[in-house]
């Protein structure tokens, strides 16, 4: 197997995540809900059509290049993946540089995302025997050449002991930020509400933050996701919202209620479901140190100014490419310097 014919094979997989009439993904889709019922027919949805979009070829062959990856390793090893299970078919990119990458993927998968990547491991294999020795599926990690394991801060240390002896990448828990800089649209302010809502703000890549300039009325932002009012029709989400809400009441913080979201301020990146965290800035120079300042724990910021972090448009944090690295670490690179 030659690089050009895996990524043939990815390609292919792409084709068949958008299909609209396919039995296999069909059962797939209702099978992820009865596992995760985060996991809602929309956002499913929603993930399977960016996924088809992000492995059209001439994308991935973009991509390629400028990694300037146009081989695979000389020497295969057997890299271990601990996915994650917070966002539909978040551990298939992982999968995907491993195997574009030469090398062997042993997979631990999500309880909470199985359905969904079984069916894309399937697909794979059922194109070429190849993928059956390339793609193993586990329940525990036996002896790995080097591992890249996605979790919680606490499962991180776990993770970060116990693979201390191999290369590893230990991914922990990171939220998004946009950053507003006071003369945006109604429209362009509308669009942040697909960043903070899809999967329901179960991603890292969902805003959890905005900073506001001095004298921004948050009410004006508030308004323009209203539109977005029924994800508490969500027994899940709302139940966050409610559980939150009645803390804020009991503890008499000053909040601002949209009766499906809670803005508090507060100079905190993450924010639990069902709430937003917002802060104020003066400049752009301390704009810029308060996102220096949280790097570590940023994935992305929405912006209409490019900013020293990975940043997107608003609108745009779940739109993923191959080129979108979690944590900013570059996993080609990884998996080619483990060979």
């Amino acid at each position: 197997m030659n690089l050009a014919a895996i990524k043939a094979h990815v390609v292919r997989l792409g084709k068949a995540l958008g299909e609209t009439e396919n039995a296999a993904l069909e059962s797939a889709i209702r099978k992820a809900n009865f596992e995760n019922l985060w996991f809602d027919e929309s956002n499913i949805r929603f993930a399977l059509d960016t996924w088809a979009k992000a492995l059209d070829e001439s994308k991935l062959d973009k991509w390629l290049e400028v990694e300037q990856h146009d081989a695979l390793v000389s020497s295969p090893k057997t890299i271990g993946l601990v996915m994650a299970g917070n966002v539909p078919m978040v551990g298939l990119h992982d999968l995907l540089i491993v195997l574009l990458s030469g090398h062997k993927a042993m997979v631990k998968l999500s309880s909470d995302d199985k359905a969904l990547m079984q069916f894309a491991i399937q697909q794979l294999q059922s194109y070429d025997p190849y993928f059956t020795d390339a793609i193993r599926v586990v329940e525990r990690l036996e002896k790995p050449d080097a591992i890249i394991a996605t979790g919680s801060n606490n499962s991180a240390r776990y993770f970060e002991y116990y693979f201390k002896n191999i290369p590893h990448i230990i991914r922990k828990n990171r939220n998004s930020v946009a950053l507003i800089n006071g003369n945006e649209t109604p429209e362009e302010l509308a669009e942040i509400g697909k960043d903070i809502f899809t999967y329901y703000g179960q991603g890292c890549r969902n805003i959890t933050h905005i900073l506001f300039p001095k004298g921004f009325e948050p009410p004006h932002f508030l308004d323009q996701i209203l539109p977005w009012h029924e994800v508490v029709n969500h027994n899940k989400y709302a139940n966050n919202y409610t559980y939150h809400k009645a803390l804020f009441l009991m503890n008499q913080q000053a909040h601002l209620d949209t009766n499906f979201i809670l803005f508090k301020e507060s100079d905190d990146i993450y924010a639990p479901i069902g709430c937003i965290n917002y802060s104020f800035y003066t400049d752009q120079k301390e704009a810029l140190a308060k996102l220096e300042a949280n790097r570590e724990v940023i994935q992305v910021v929405a912006s209409q100014t490019a900013v020293p972090l990975p940043h997107v448009p608003f609108g745009k944090t779940q739109e993923t490419e191959m080129g979108d690295y979690a944590d900013g670490i570059n996993t080609l690179i990884f998996c080619k310097t483990v060979a």
